[in-house]
């Protein structure tokens, strides 16, 4: 790791010749021995504060603002200190030399919806062939993504990486530290509307990772997106597109649900071929289409895609499912919520489950900005018009998720509004007759996941 004396704009305070570290940490709370600990000025933290620990910890050396310097004298010499004017950017800075050290195949993953998944199934994929790295959990932005590198195995040729965004800007800066070979847009959804207002708004922003491509870069593209597709005829490199349009270059032409999850085939250069997944839903036809586009572009033979697909599981609060007795089930969609993911999941749901034995358990769709309401209302109206008749509706919009529901006219609806997490979990106990689906979706910070734990808990004593 001593690259780092050779970023631009940085002092050595202290720091002996033969110095080094076998990693990066921002935070004290785990392991730092051995590692470099960047102080990072967070909205609720100082990692400032936390430089006296991170060397008790053995940290093998930390990186200040220049304005903390008077920090460095705790260090003494048992740790190398180094003194930055910003050192988010200086996290970013590292990061970066450490991909053009290294030199593997980057592969980078943006959208409004799907990242994650695609990320772990184009991981799966690769895996199999080659040494390949990806970004762990959605450690996406500005701090994540340049940790994920830092703490990369060096012998790993296939970085898969996650990129997020919600400020103009920072997509740009992202795809600056990873300089992506090979960029993947899953879509274009209402996603932090609060930033960019509108859908061209998100376009906008995520063109920026297109825009900061090497000319001679790879761009596998959503083909049914009109908004990716207006992105992609501008990509000055070279664009491959997966989707149901008769134009992709990779199209899915079937799919089938199953008990074991879906079968799906695919026509690609002139070959149709055929494949099954434990994986549930027609929105994930994307997400494994443009994984499967991307690993024959890198060569990945059908037999190891075969394979990959045949056992990838998605990641707990993404539509998974639970069953207990007498037919219930809950798809557990706690992980994150917009419009777009909203209409799709429960779209998916009803296809396999019907609407008429749903319960939709909905919390509130975050960073809507001024189409908060519009949303909810919408959201709710929608629904109802699919055919859903239940509702148990959390948050501070769920007034206006309540609204769309009454204006759908649909007859014997039931719609409550609840307080709290523990009130949901009391309605569904009343509702849950044999053969419902019950399908619990928000935003993050709506924590449902805590739902989910208290029904199953319930459940398994009912059951006991």
């Amino acid at each position: 790791m001593q690259d780092i004396q050779g970023l631009k704009n940085i002092k050595v305070v202290n720091a002996g010749k033969n110095w080094c570290a076998s990693g990066v940490s921002t935070d004290t709370r785990k392991p730092v021995s051995n590692s470099l600990f960047f102080a990072i000025k967070g909205e609720h933290f100082d990692g400032h504060t936390f430089v006296n620990d991170a060397i008790k910890s053995r940290a093998a050396g930390v990186v200040i603002d220049k304005n903390y310097e008077y920090r460095a004298d705790a260090a003494g010499n048992k740790a190398a200190v180094f003194s930055v004017p910003d050192t988010v950017e200086s996290l970013g800075e590292l990061a970066h030399s450490i991909r053009e050290r290294y030199k593997p195949t980057v592969i980078t993953i943006t959208g409004s919806n799907g990242k994650t998944t695609t990320k772990e199934m184009l991981y799966d994929l690769l895996s199999g062939l080659y040494d390949t790295g990806r970004t762990q959990g959605n450690l996406n932005n500005l701090i994540g993504l340049p940790l994920s590198i830092l703490n990369m195995e060096q012998e790993t040729r296939m970085w898969v990486l996650e990129l997020g965004t919600s400020r103009y800007g920072e997509l740009a800066s992202l795809t600056g530290i990873a300089s992506p070979d090979i960029g993947i847009l899953t879509n274009i959804g209402r996603a932090h509307l609060e930033f960019f207002h509108d859908l061209e708004g998100v376009a906008k922003a995520k063109e920026e990772m297109f825009s900061a491509m090497k000319t001679n870069g790879t761009a596998v593209m959503n083909a049914d997106d009109p908004l990716v597709m207006g992105i992609a005829r501008r990509f000055q490199g070279r664009t491959l597109t997966a989707g149901f349009s008769a134009d992709a270059q990779m199209r899915i032409v079937s799919y089938n649900l199953t008990d074991r999850g879906m079968d799906f085939s695919i026509v690609y250069e002139g070959e149709e071929h055929s494949f099954s997944t434990p994986v549930s839903g027609r929105h994930y036809l994307y997400d494994i289409a443009l994984s499967m586009l991307c690993a024959r572009h890198v060569n990945v033979d059908w037999e190891t895609i075969r394979a990959a697909c045949g056992r990838f599981q998605v990641f707990r609060g993404r539509g998974n499912s639970m069953s207990y007795k007498n037919n219930i089930t809950v798809l557990d969609d706690t992980y994150n919520a917009n419009p777009d993911s909203m209409r799709s999941g429960f779209l998916s749901a009803i296809e396999r489950y019907g609407a008429q034995s749903m319960v939709a358990v909905i919390g509130d769709m975050l960073e809507l900005g001024d189409r908060t309401a519009q949303e909810h209302y919408a959201l709710g109206k929608f629904l109802a018009e699919q055919g859903v008749g239940k509702f148990i509706l959390l948050g501070r919009y769920s007034g206006n998720t309540f609204e769309g529901v009454l204006a759908s006219g649909m007859k014997q609806v039931y719609a409550k509004q609840v307080g709290d997490i523990q009130s949901a979990v009391q309605e569904l106990e009343s509702l849950s007759k044999d053969g419902v689906t019950i399908y619990i979706k928000g935003s993050r910070s709506m924590k449902l996941e805590q739902v989910i734990s208290a029904y199953d808990t319930y459940m398994r004593g009912r059951n006991a």
